[in-house]
C-alpha cells in the first residue's frame, strides 16, 4: 500500500509539472511579445526553461544519489510553487526580467523528471518497472490536455496572471501532498539516477543506421512540433499591435452625453467583473469576461477574449492527440505497422503545418477545428511507433543509455524551435510553417527508404 501511494504520489509531482507546463505555455510568448521582446527573444524566453531542464537534469539526479530522492523532490516542487508566483507577478507588472526569470526558475525546478523515475525504480521490482514508468507518459499526457484547459479557466475568471496564481496553487498543493505521504526511497542497494548521455555517447548511437534515421525523425517531429507550441497564439490571437488570424471580443455601447470616469486604460488587461468606468447618472461599468480592453469610439468598449480561445484551442489538439494515441495505436500498429504509422504521421504534421497559417476569421474556426484535428492526430500517429521502434532497436541492457540519448535530442529540439520559430514570425508570419511543412514532409522520404522493421534487420545481419 505504501508504494502504491508513493508512486500515485509520484504520478502526480510529474503530472502537475506538466500540468503547471501546460497552462503556461501557451500564452507564454504572446505574453513576451506585448511586454516588448523581439521574436527571437521570446522564442528564448520559452526555450530557457527546456535549457535549464537539460543542464539541470543530470544534477538533480546526482544530488538524489547523495542526500536521497524525498528532499530533492521536496525542494523542486517548492521552487515551482515559486517560478509560478513570479510568473503571475511578472505578467502584472508587465516584466520581462520577471518573466525570464520564473522561466529559468521553473526549468530548474522541472528538471527533477530523473528524480521521479528514479524514485519509481527504486520502489518497483524488475518485472513491473517498465509498467510503472508508463506512469511518466500517462502524466505527460495529462498535463498536457489539463493544462491549457486550466489556463483558459484562469484566464477567464482571474485575468492574465490567473494562469501563474493557478499553477503555484496547485503546485502548492502537491508539496503538501508530498511532505506528509512521500517516503524516501532510496536505500545503499537502490539503482542510482539515469545519467544524462554526453556527446560521445550521443555520437556513438547516431552513428548507428536505425537509430540514427528514428531518432533524426524524432528529432524533427519535436522541433517541428515545438515551433507549432511556441507560435500559435501569436498566430491566432495576435498582439495589440499586430493583431492575429481570430479576433473575439465582447461589446459594451455606452450612453451618450454623459460624464465617463474611465477607471481602465485603452490596451489594460482587465478581469472579469472589473470596474473599467463609472458613468455619471448610472451604475459602475463592469467588464463583462477577462481580456484586453479596447476603446473603439466614445460610445464603444471592446473586451478582446481572443488568448482565451487560443488556450481552448490547445487543450483541444491534446485532447484529439491524446485519443488517438491512447485508443487508436495499438490496432493501428496491426493493421499498417510501425513504419508506415511514422512515415504517414509526419508527412501528414507537415500537410497539416501548410494550411494552419492560412486560417483566418473569414473562413471560421470550425476550418481551424478540422485542421488542427489534423493536426494532432498525425501528430499523435507517429509518435508512439518511433519509440517503440526505437526500443525495438536496442538491446535490453542499453535501454536507458538509448532513451537518455532519444531524450536529449528531444530537449535540443525544443531548446532550438521557439527561437527558429518566434524569429521568423516577425520577417513573416507563415514562415516558419512553411519551412516546417518543408521539413517534415521531406522527413518522410528518407524515413520511407530508410527505416527497417527490426526482423529485416536481423535477418540481413
Amino acid at each position: 500500500m505504501a508504494k502504491k501511494t508513493s508512486l500515485l504520489v509520484i504520478f502526480l509531482t510529474v503530472f502537475i509539472d506538466l500540468v503547471g507546463f501546460g497552462i503556461v505555455l501557451p500564452m507564454l510568448p504572446l505574453y513576451s511579445k506585448e511586454f516588448g521582446a523581439s521574436g527571437l527573444a521570446a522564442g528564448g524566453i520559452v526555450a530557457a526553461y527546456s535549457l535549464m531542464q537539460f543542464i539541470f537534469s543530470p544534477i538533480w539526479g546526482r544530488l538524489s544519489d547523495r542526500v536521497g530522492r524525498r528532499p530533492v523532490l521536496l525542494v523542486s516542487t517548492a521552487g515551482a510553487c515559486v517560478s509560478y508566483c513570479i510568473f503571475a507577478y511578472g505578467c502584472m507588472e508587465k516584466s520581462l526580467v520577471l518573466l525570464i526569470a520564473s522561466r529559468l526558475a521553473a526549468g530548474i525546478c522541472g528538471a527533477n523528471l530523473s528524480v521521479a523515475s528514479a524514485y519509481i525504480a527504486d520502489i518497483s521490482p524488475p518485472e513491473q518497472r517498465s509498467k510503472n514508468m508508463g506512469l511518466i507518459g500517462m502524466a505527460f499526457g495529462l498535463g498536457f490536455i489539463l493544462g491549457p484547459a486550466l489556463g483558459a479557466i484562469s484566464t477567464g475568471w482571474f485575468g492574465i496572471a490567473g494562469p501563474g496564481w493557478i499553477a503555484a496553487t496547485i503546485c502548492a498543493l502537491n508539496l503538501m501532498l508530498a511532505f506528509f505521504i512521500l517516503g524516501e526511497s532510496r536505500s545503499p542497494g537502490s539503482r542510482p539516477a539515469e545519467p544524462t548521455p554526453n556527446l560521445n555517447k550521443i555520437g556513438r548511437v547516431l552513428k548507428r543506421p536505425q537509430l540514427g534515421y528514428l531518432i533524426g525523425v524524432f528529432f524533427l517531429a519535436t522541433f517541428c512540433f515545438t515551433c507549432f507550441e511556441s507560435t500559435f497564439a501569436v498566430l491566432f490571437a495576435g498582439t495589440k499591435e499586430k493583431p492575429g488570424k481570430f479576433s473575439y471580443t465582447e461589446k459594451l455601447v455606452l450612453p451618450d452625453n454623459v460624464e465617463i470616469s474611465w477607471h481602465a486604460n485603452d490596451g489594460d488587461e482587465v478581469r472579469k467583473g472589473d470596474v473599467i468606468a463609472v458613468i455619471e447618472g448610472h451604475e459602475s461599468l463592469k467588464s463583462p469576461a477577462a481580456g484586453r480592453l479596447n476603446r473603439k469610439t466614445k460610445n464603444e468598449v471592446q473586451i478582446n477574449t481572443t488568448k482565451t480561445k487560443a488556450y481552448w484551442l490547445m487543450a483541444f489538439c491534446g485532447l484529439v492527440g491524446a485519443v488517438v494515441q491512447g485508443g487508436f495505436i495499438g490496432p493501428l500498429v496491426k493493421l499498417l505497422g510501425e513504419k508506415k504509422m511514422i512515415v504517414l504521421g509526419i508527412f501528414c504534421v507537415g500537410l497539416s503545418f501548410a494550411f494552419i497559417p492560412y486560417c483566418s476569421e473569414a473562413k471560421g474556426i470550425a476550418y481551424l477545428m478540422i485542421i488542427l484535428a489534423f493536426f494532432a492526430v498525425s501528430s499523435g500517429l507517429y509518435r508512439a511507433p518511433t519509440f517503440g521502434l526505437i526500443s525495438l532497436n536496442a538491446s535490453d541492457d542499453e535501454q536507458g543509455e538509448i532513451m537518455g540519448v532519444t531524450q536529449s535530442i528531444g530537449s535540443l529540439a525544443r531548446i532550438i524551435g521557439p527561437p527558429f520559430a518566434l524569429g521568423l514570425m516577425d520577417v513573416r508570419a507563415d514562415l516558419p510553417y512553411l519551412i516546417c511543412a518543408v521539413i517534415a514532409m521531406l522527413a518522410a522520404i528518407p524515413a520511407a527508404k530508410y527505416i527497417v522493421m527490426p526482423s529485416k534487420v536481423e535477418q540481413e545481419g
